[in-house]
C-alpha cells in the first residue's frame, strides 16, 4: 500500500451522484482544499489532507458515478482511478433512503475487490421514510463494514474514519455477489480459458474483467480484443448464448442478473414500514415539479434572491458610505504628492471592495448556497429545461447556465459533462452572456440604486432574453440539440446553518484572497495612470466607443478597459474616474442604463477568457470576445441613440 512508503493513507470517496460524498468531504476538509485535473483529462477532482488519531489521510472526492461501465467522461475517470490501485481504501457513500438503487454500485466495487467501507449517508432520511437498515446483516452479506452517517450534521464520520484506519491495519475479505448457476458456469468457463497475456496487461481480478466483458464494457472489450482476439470472441459468444437462454437483450442480460441480486440483498438487510401520510417536504416537492407550481416557484425564488441581495446590499452600502468617504477625505490632510497617490489608491481599492462589492456579494452567495444545499437548484434546472430546449440548448446545458449566475468559470468547467462537442461549444458561448455575481453587483449597485427596482428587473429579463436570442441564432446555424435533460434530482432538505455559512465563507474567501487584491492593485494602478496622465490616453483611444457610440463621458473609457480584468472594476473605478461617488450628478438615467447594459454584455473577464481558451481553444475564446462585444455595442448603442433621437 502507498501509506507504507509515505505514511499517508489515500482514501477515495466513491458513490452515485447526490449521495453526499461532497458533504462528507466538506465536513472534514476545513480550508485545506486542493483542486486539480486527472492526468490527461479535463475532469477535475478535489482533495484534502485529514489528520485523525495520529494518522494522515489523503482524501479524494471522486466524480459521482452510477456504474463502473459508464461512458460519461467524469464517471470514466472515477472508474480508472479506482482500478489504478492508488486508493488504499474506498469509502463507498450510499444514499440510505435510496438503498436499493445505491447497492448496484456497491456490488460492482465488491467485484473490483478494493478495500472498502460503506457509509450509509442520509440515515435519518431513510428512517423518516420508514426504512430500517440492519448494518450487521449488510456487513455479513458484503464483507464490508457499514456505518450510519448523517454528513450534514457530522454524525457517524469519526466512526467511519476509525473503520478506515482499522481496515488498513487488518484485511479486507469481500463477499462478491454470486449469480445463478448458468452465469456462474459461464464465468468459470472463461476463467479456465483466461489468457496469461491479459492477466499481465490488466493486473486486476480476472473474475472482475470477465464480468466487465459479459456486461459489454467497451473499454474492456477493446483491451481484450487487442491482447487476445480469440478470448474476446469466446466472451462474446458466451454472452450471446446466455442472452438466448434467458430470452433477454444481449446488452442487458448481465445487468438484469445483478438487479435481481441487488433487490434480494435489499430485502434481506432492510425492513420498510408503511407511512400514513406524506411529509411536508414531499408535498412541497410535488408542488415544485408541477409545471404551473414549478414556474411560479422559480419566479418567486429568483425574485427572493435578487430582492434580498438588493435590499440588504443597499442598506449596508448606505450605512458604510458616509464613514468611508469621510475617511478618504481625511487622507488629504496627512499626505501629499506621490505619497497621497499611493495611499489614496490603496484606500480607494479597499473601500471599493468593502463598501460596494461585499454588501451585494454576500447576500447573493448566501442565497445561492441555500438554493444548492436545499436541492432547489436542480429543480430550477429541471423546470426551465423545456423552455431552454426550444432555443436550441441541450437539456444538460441548464445546470452550467444556472451556475453561471454565480460565476462563469465553474459554469464553463461544468460543460465537460456535455458529450456532444456542438452542444458544448454552443453552451460555452452563451455562458458569458449570463449575469454572474460580479455583473449582478453592478446591476444592483447602479440600476438598483439610481433607476429603481422596475428598471433593474427589466435589465435582468432583458439580459436573459438576449442570451436566449443569441442561443437561438447560433442554433439556426447548426443541427438541433439532442433530446432533453435526464437528471437525478435530490430530495428537498434543510441543511444546517453552519454548512451554508461555511460554503459562503469558502466562496467569499476566493474574493478576499484574489479578487479584492486585484481590485486594490487596479485602484493603485488607476491612481498612478491618473497622476501620470496615461488614463487620458486610454480615454482618448476608447473615445469613439465611449463618447461616440455609447454617448457616455470619455472619462469612463478607463473603467471599461479595467473591467476586462474584473467586471467589478467597472463599477468600482467609476467613482474614482468621475471624481464623485454620487454617479447621478454626472450621468443621466439613460447613460446609467447604457453603462449597465454594456458592462453586463461586453468582453468577459480575464478569468472567463482563460477558461474558455483552456476548455475550447483560442478560436472559441476569440469568438466569444467578438460575439459579446458586438452584441454589447449594438444593444447599448441602440439604447443610447434611441434616447438621443427621441
Amino acid at each position: 500500500m502507498n501509506h507504507k512508503k509515505t505514511g499517508e493513507i489515500t482514501i477515495a470517496l466513491a458513490g452515485q451522484p447526490n449521495c453526499g460524498k461532497s458533504t462528507i468531504f466538506n465536513a472534514v476538509a476545513g480550508f485545506r482544499v486542493n483542486t486539480g485535473n486527472f492526468a490527461g483529462t479535463t475532469v477535475s477532482f478535489t482533495e484534502t489532507q485529514v489528520h485523525f488519531e495520529g494518522q494522515t489521510f489523503r482524501l479524494i472526492d471522486l466524480p459521482g458515478t452510477y456504474s463502473i461501465s459508464s461512458h460519461d467522461p467524469a464517471e470514466k475517470v472515477a472508474r480508472d482511478f479506482l482500478l489504478s490501485g492508488q486508493a488504499d481504501v474506498v469509502i463507498n457513500v450510499v444514499d440510505s433512503s435510496l438503498l436499493s438503487r445505491s447497492l448496484e454500485f456497491t456490488l460492482q466495487l465488491l467485484e473490483m475487490n478494493v478495500p472498502m467501507v460503506i457509509a450509509l449517508n442520509m440515515f435519518d432520511d431513510a428512517q423518516k421514510k420508514g426504512i430500517e437498515i440492519d448494518t450487521r446483516k449488510l456487513q455479513e452479506l458484503t464483507g464490508a463494514e457499514a456505518y450510519p452517517v448523517v454528513a450534514v450534521r457530522g454524525i457517524g464520520i469519526p466512526e467511519l474514519f476509525r473503520a478506515v484506519l482499522k481496515l488498513t491495519r487488518g484485511g479486507f475479505h469481500p463477499v462478491p455477489p454470486v449469480y445463478d448457476r448458468d452465469v456462474e458456469e459461464d464465468i468459470q468457463k472463461l476463467q479456465e480459458n483466461y489468457p496469461a497475456a491479459l492477466k499481465t496487461s490488466l493486473p486486476i481480478d480476472p473474475r472482475f474483467v470477465i464480468i466487465r466483458l459479459l456486461e459489454m464494457d467497451k473499454a474492456f472489450e477493446q483491451k481484450a480484443e487487442e491482447i487476445d482476439p480469440d478470448f474476446s470472441r469466446l466472451a462474446a459468444e458466451t454472452r450471446r448464448r446466455s442472452a438466448e437462454l434467458h430470452n433477454w437483450p444481449e446488452e442487458n442480460v448481465f445487468s438484469s442478473h445483478r438487479h435481481a441480486i441487488v433487490l434480494n440483498l435489499f430485502e434481506q438487510v432492510t425492513r420498510v414500514r408503511p407511512r400514513s401520510r406524506l411529509a411536508v417536504a414531499e408535498r412541497l416537492d410535488r408542488f415544485l415539479i408541477n409545471p404551473i407550481g414549478g414556474f411560479l416557484g422559480v419566479m418567486v425564488l429568483f425574485l427572493l434572491m435578487f430582492s434580498a441581495a438588493f435590499g440588504l446590499g443597499n442598506f449596508i452600502s448606505e450605512l458604510l458610505e458616509g464613514p468611508l468617504v469621510a475617511g478618504g477625505n481625511a487622507l488629504g490632510g496627512f499626505f501629499s504628492g506621490i505619497a497621497l497617490v499611493i495611499v489614496s489608491g490603496l484606500y480607494s481599492g479597499m473601500v471599493a471592495g468593502a463598501g460596494i462589492v461585499l454588501p451585494y456579494l454576500i447576500p447573493l452567495l448566501l442565497m445561492m448556497a441555500i438554493f444548492e444545499d436545499t436541492g432547489l437548484l436542480p429543480r430550477i434546472a429541471f423546470m426551465v429545461d423545456g423552455i431552454l430546449h426550444r432555443f436550441g440548448l441541450h437539456g444538460k446545458s441548464v445546470v452550467p447556465l444556472i451556475l453561471g449566475y454565480g460565476c462563469s468559470v465553474p459554469a464553463l468547467m461544468a460543460t465537460r459533462n456535455l458529450e456532444n462537442p456542438r452542444d458544448r461549444v454552443r453552451t460555452m458561448l452563451i455562458i458569458p452572456f449570463i449575469a454572474c455575481s460580479a455583473r449582478t453587483v453592478i446591476i444592483l449597485a447602479l440600476a438598483g440604486k439610481y433607476l429603481g427596482a422596475f428598471a433593474t428587473t427589466l435589465i435582468y429579463l432583458g439580459n436573459l432574453a438576449i442570451a436566449l436570442g443569441v442561443c437561438f441564432l447560433l442554433s439556426r446555424s447548426g443541427a438541433k440539440a439532442d433530446p432533453g435533460i435526464i437528471m437525478d434530482v435530490p430530495r428537498l432538505r434543510m441543511p444546517p446553518g453552519r454548512i451554508i455559512l461555511k460554503k459562503v465563507w469558502l466562496r467569499l474567501y476566493e474574493f478576499l484572497a484574489f479578487a479584492w487584491i486585484v481590485i486594490i492593485i487596479s485602484s493603485l494602478a488607476l491612481a498612478f495612470l491618473s497622476y501620470l496622465g496615461i488614463d487620458q490616453a486610454i480615454n482618448g483611444t476608447l473615445a469613439p466607443l465611449s463618447s461616440g457610440v455609447l454617448r457616455l463621458p470619455r472619462e469612463i473609457g478607463i473603467t471599461l478597459f479595467l473591467g476586462i480584468f474584473r467586471k467589478e472594476l467597472t463599477l468600482i473605478m467609476l467613482a474614482q474616474a468621475l471624481g464623485t461617488s454620487n454617479i447621478s450628478t454626472l450621468l443621466s438615467h439613460t447613460q446609467i442604463l447604457v453603462l449597465v447594459v454594456f458592462t453586463v454584455l461586453y468582453i468577459p473577464c480575464i478569468a472567463t477568457l482563460s477558461t474558455l481558451w483552456k476548455e475550447g481553444g483560442w478560436k472559441l475564446a476569440a469568438g466569444s470576445v467578438l460575439l459579446n462585444t458586438t452584441v454589447a455595442v449594438v444593444i447599448a448603442g441602440a439604447i443610447a441613440w434611441t434616447a438621443v433621437l427621441l
